[in-house]
């Protein structure tokens, strides 16, 4: 006979101990405890397959238990038991390593549909396909972001994305689209960072004719092309506050009236909102930027992506991935990274976060033969070092010479740094291409992803052109 799987409950209500211990211990050998301490002791004489967790109990609360439960005993799930609505304190708990929440009251055959689920072998699914491209990770943060996609992705709460560019934002709001019930509906972007500020409220509400001078005809917005579907604002921060109110009375009604609509034109919506931010929209809420009510609305849940530099192990694991992709795109399948490249690739902060690591890993799939040497990445990876020349007399200012020189102080604004990078990082990719000879000027467009109008103004700018 198989032996059964050991719950051990923790709570500090005795009452909802023995409901729990009545409901499932015909199908489980059922622990209990009644305070935090008590419950850790009591992880340490069972070694109970699943724990479930109050989150709100005196002198040691959930939370608390939670971290030495992840420090101490990584590998035994904690569901967190929390009363109704609580949706805060559950997304908290799973970012500390949760693997899902419990809500009061307990429903018996849905609580024992959930526990089959959460005691069945096999991790987290960490690679996600999406848009013919693929999520890779597999790091502590990446799990936690993993965690609250899965338990979100079906519901129709509006979910907030923030990270630092290149953290795959888009990507993942595709992952949430197709894991909801709206996945035969329409996935409707919209890069709010890129439209001029006269033409953002008609992108996104749409406009009838006549509303403006040049609207001859109506014009369907993103609000009413995603019905059905889902509405992903990317960089939301950019939407003027003028703007923000009329957008969270779209949300709270799903009534949408174009600009330049006569009366009380109103189109019925059915849409869910994915937004993100590359900066922490609390920050602009508090500095007066952002709509305090707008932000509430769209943070039901907010899912923080970590930057690259934060996923140990995962810069490896994307750059096999990337290279194994990208040397079967261009016929190089047998070509491998040299460990000294690999060194320099795990040892980069990568301000560009997984794009950046994409880039230079398709860069040099197409630059290398059979191996990809420290030449065929960009000097940028280098590390850091100060030249002989720059030393000068003790006293004196310093110059860190960051692979290429940029003439950079050491005390600089983050952000030219980083326009200033990347621009550098483009011009030595686009030089070393042409040097080589591996690609005509014709195809090195598509192989950079721009169009040929753009490729021609960049390799002017960079004195390329000849």
């Amino acid at each position: 006979m198989e032996q059964r799987k050991t719950i051990l409950v923790i709570d500090d209500d005795e009452g909802i101990n023995r409901v729990l211990a009545h409901m499932l211990g015909d199908d489980y050998q059922v622990e209990v405890a009644a305070s935090g301490e008590a419950g850790l002791k009591r992880v340490e004489d069972v070694r109970p397959h699943l724990v479930l967790l109050d989150l709100h109990m005196p002198r040691m609360g959930g939370l608390a238990v939670l971290r030495r439960l992840r420090e101490t005993w990584p590998d035994i799930p904690v569901v967190m038991i929390t009363a109704y609505g609580k949706i805060e304190s559950a997304v908290q708990a799973m970012r500390l390593g949760a693997i899902d929440y419990l809500e009061k009251p307990f429903r018996l055959e849905s609580l024992k549909r959930q526990l089959q689920e959460w005691l069945s072998p096999g991790p987290w699914r960490l690679a996600e396909p999406v848009a013919g491209r693929e999520i890779v990770g597999e790091s502590p943060p990446m799990q936690a972001v993993w965690r609250l996609i899965q338990k979100f992705s079906p519901s129709d709460m509006t979910i907030l994305l923030e990270g630092e560019s290149g953290t795959g934002k888009e990507l993942f709001a595709r992952v949430i689209h197709e894991r909801s019930r709206r996945r035969q509906g329409p996935f409707v972007p919209i890069d709010c960072a890129a439209l001029p500020e006269a033409v953002v409220e008609s992108e996104i509400f749409g406009y009838e004719k006549g509303a403006f001078t040049g609207a001859t005809e109506r014009k369907a917005g993103r609000l009413e092309w995603a019905n059905g579907g889902t509405l992903f604002l990317d960089e939301v921060a950019n939407i003027p506050l003028t703007i923000q109110g009329k957008l969270l009375r779209v949300i709270q009604e799903l009534k949408l009236s174009p600009v330049g609509a006569r009366g009380p034109t109103c189109i019925d919506l059915d849409v869910r909102i994915i937004a993100a931010s590359n900066r922490p929209l609390s920050a602009l809420v508090h500095s007066g930027q952002f709509r305090d009510d707008l932000y509430y609305r769209l943070s039901a849940v907010t899912v923080h992506l970590p930057p690259l530099r934060q996923r140990a192990g995962d810069i490896e694991r994307l750059a096999r991935h990337f290279l194994a992709s990208y040397g079967a795109r261009s016929g190089k399948s047998e070509v491998r990274l040299a460990p000294e490249t690999l060194d320099l690739l795990t040892g980069y902060p990568w301000p560009g976060n997984v794009r950046e690591l994409e880039n230079t890993i398709k860069s040099a799939v197409l630059l290398a033969d059979d191996i990809i040497l420290p030449t065929h990445v960009p000097n940028l990876l280098q590390p850091a070092r100060v030249s002989p020349a720059q030393r000068g007399e003790e006293g004196s200012d310093l110059r860190l010479e960051v692979g290429l020189n940029l003439g950079m102080e050491e005390r600089l604004d983050l952000k030219a740094f980083r326009g200033s990078v990347a621009e550098a990082a483009e011009k030595e990719l686009m030089a070393r291409v042409l040097r080589e000879g591996k690609l005509k000027k014709s195809q090195l467009a598509a192989f950079l992803s721009i169009d040929p109008k753009t490729l021609r103004s960049k390799l002017k700018k960079f004195g390329l052109d000849h």
